[in-house]
Order: C-alpha cells, then structure tokens, then sequence
C-alpha cells in the first residue's frame, strides 16, 4: 500500500475522507487504517475505490500493491 499515491488520487478527485468512507461502508477510522498498512483493503474495497478515484489498473497496482503485480496484456 503506497500511503502517498493513494492520498495523491484523492486529493485530485477532492472527495473527503469521510465521504469514501461511507460509500466503502467503513467508519472514517477504519479507511485511515486500511490506507496506513495496519489492516489491509478487502479486494471488493479496491474495486470501488479504483471507481470511485477513477483509477486505472495501473494506478490501482501501484497504489494497493506497490506495482509489484504485473499484469499480462
């Protein structure tokens, strides 16, 4: 999880945190626990954050998985 790039995507769509929260249907305190490392984003969570953010599978692998998943076009 890159803390910094996901902050970054957020910041460019300019949505709070408490409004992603409450569209992942998490509190405010568990999306800053996901987003730091101290407890991981279900995979259905991802999904919608990369709709929510607009973000490419690219993106998505570098803010979730650090790019190191690579994907075979």
């Amino acid at each position: 999880m890159n803390y910094s790039k996901f902050r970054e995507a957020i910041a460019y769509v300019g949505i709070s945190n408490r409004e992603i929260a409450r569209l992942l249907g998490i509190s405010e305190q568990s999306l800053y626990n996901k987003a730091t490392g101290k407890t991981e984003f279900k995979n259905s969570e991802i999904k919608s954050l990369s709709q929510i953010l607009s973000l490419s599978l690219d993106k998505v692998n570098d803010i979730f998985f650090d790019g190191k998943v690579n994907i075979i076009h």
